[in-house]
């Protein structure tokens, strides 16, 4: 079964940045009915603690086409987005990596960069 990763940031790894990013996923697997599952972090150097994780959220993801696209969906990055109650919370989920699971390999995706700018 193919799914979407979601990591936190490894530069807010504290209690706090890790329950609000949970907290947020809960919402998100409530709202859009959607399996969202925690797994602990593994290190080569070093060890995580217990309360970073990353998770897996089983949901249908497009197939892997041949020109390489980074970018998540917009229906996606709206999916994670519409949960958040605040622009710190937006800025939290936009602080995360995201990579499709496919059964042979792993591609990172990104959200796009506000064109305003």
């Amino acid at each position: 079964m193919n799914y979407m990763i979601c990591i936190p940031s490894p530069r807010l790894v504290s209690r706090e940045y890790c329950e609000r990013i949970h907290n947020i996923l809960a919402r998100m697997s409530d709202q859009y009915r959607v399996n969202i599952v925690p797994e602990p972090v593994k290190m080569r150097q070093g060890s995580c603690p217990d309360f970073y994780k990353k998770y897996r959220i089983y949901k249908d993801i497009k197939d892997r086409d041949g020109n390489g696209e980074a970018y998540l969906t917009s229906e996606e990055e709206n999916m994670i987005l519409s949960v958040c109650r605040n622009p710190e919370e937006v800025e939290l989920m936009k602080s995360c990596t995201y990579a499709y699971r496919y059964p042979t390999t792993l591609v990172l995706k990104s959200f796009r960069e506000d064109k305003k700018r």
